[in-house]
């Protein structure tokens, strides 16, 4: 069904008009080369190319003069190059998130059945075709639609991550719309903007504004491998203290799995969470400039001292790693008392407290579940002084559940 809507529109446009029938076919053909040209964002596959085109496929026919598309047909035109694009990327070895395909999908259905709701005056597209209307007022019309539609994909990826995060609903939806901003706005005016000009320039109006896009892609992703590169090197880094028998085999991965166990408990940001994992993974790598190891590389049950020099150590090679600025902060804290808090009014970044209960925690039971009465007694002991009560409460909390469920380590 979906390719004989498309053969009508390609043989003759149906009742589309002139200007409406290239212009479809065009967005048909970026719709499905976009689906191959994906930016990761916040753990989340976007493709702007598609959304724009696919945006401005959807609002353009009512602008050439000719009736509007129905629903149905917009549904079936986007279903088809968007699945085909989707295979084209999993046959070339990336992997597919289905998930975020089909938010994107449903953003762009919901767009195209908002466009056609009559709002007691007649729909969006009808409206946005009359006369008297000017350009600049119909661009607005179009931007509120591609907005909806753009806010659905998101809030429906949202919704569907919040399931696997502890983190409030309304928190994440915040810091994924902060985040997400300047490709939102991307896609949003891109298909807005293909949708009023492609009336006066033709089917050209759609690679005129996709190419921006395009660009602005090429720098992002070139970001992410830049990104990519350097979380390799905090991986490599981390494995150091293992490999040169300063650590306990597995005491950086443990440290960073609690303390982001710890961070979701408590309800901490998903760049929160990245944070934690980051400096737990780099917390001890100064361990390697040692020349006499800790006893099974435990720092809580070393000197001042010989804890301060790590720490030292440890910030100058996160930061020569490239870690961020918050890492680091994370790890500078994670030295300090909870007391300097409490006494002193100190600011210590939750991640850092965070990260002191985590690794004194882990040094404490070195993996072991059955240390983990022990380890807990020890760590109470120091409770307001030495760890922040609130973060000793959800490591109380997180081990219970962990002694419960073997599938948890």
């Amino acid at each position: 069904m979906t390719l004989a809507a498309i053969a009508r529109v390609v043989a003759d446009g149906g009742d589309l008009g002139p200007t409406a029938q290239p212009a479809i076919v065009t967005a048909i053909l970026v719709v499905a080369v976009g689906e191959l040209v994906v930016v990761n964002q916040i753990g989340r596959q976007m493709a702007p190319i598609t959304t724009a085109a696919g945006m401005g496929m959807v609002l353009t026919p009512a602008m050439s003069g000719s009736p509007p598309m129905s629903w149905g047909l917009c549904v079936l035109l986007l279903a088809a190059p968007m699945t085909v694009g989707g295979m084209l990327a999993a046959l070339s070895g990336r992997p597919a998130d289905v998930f975020d395909h089909v938010c994107r999908y449903l953003g762009l259905s919901c767009a195209a059945a908002i466009a056609r709701w009559d709002v007691g005056d007649g729909s969006v597209l009808t409206i946005v075709s009359r006369p008297e209307v000017t350009t600049l007022v119909a661009a607005f019309w179009l931007i509120g639609v591609a907005l909806v539609g753009v806010l659905v994909d998101l809030v429906l990826w949202t919704f569907g991550r919040v399931r696997t995060l502890h983190v409030p609903f309304l928190t994440l939806i915040r810091l994924d719309l902060a985040r997400s901003g300047a490709i939102g706005a991307m896609m949003t005016n891109g298909g807005a903007l293909i949708a009023v000009t492609t009336p006066i320039i033709g089917p050209i109006a759609i690679p005129l504004f996709i190419w921006p896009i395009a660009i602005a892609l090429f720098g992002l992703r070139r970001a992410g491998r830049i990104e990519a590169t350097q979380r390799q090197l905090v991986l490599a880094l981390s494995r150091l203290t293992d490999e040169t028998g300063h650590t306990a085999k597995g005491h950086a991965g443990r440290v960073a799995r609690l303390a982001q166990t710890i961070g979701e408990e408590l309800g901490l940001s998903p760049g929160d969470l990245q944070v934690l994992f980051d400096a737990g993974l780099l917390h001890d790598v100064g361990q390697v400039t040692l020349n006499e190891p800790i006893p099974d590389g435990a720092t809580i049950l070393a000197a001042p001292a010989e804890q301060a020099h790590v720490n030292r150590q440890t910030i100058f090679l996160a930061r020569q790693a490239g870690a961020s600025d918050e890492v680091v902060e994370a790890i500078i804290g994670s030295a300090a008392q909870y007391r300097e808090v409490r006494e002193f009014g100190a600011v210590l970044p939750i991640t850092a407290r965070i990260l002191r209960v985590a690794n004194a925690y882990d040094d404490l039971t070195q993996g072991r579940r059955t240390a983990r009465g022990p380890a807990l007694e020890r760590i109470h002991l120091g409770l307001g002084y030495e760890y922040d009560p609130a973060v000793v409460d959800a490591l109380t909390r997180v081990t219970e559940r962990s002694a419960r469920s073997p599938q948890l380590g």
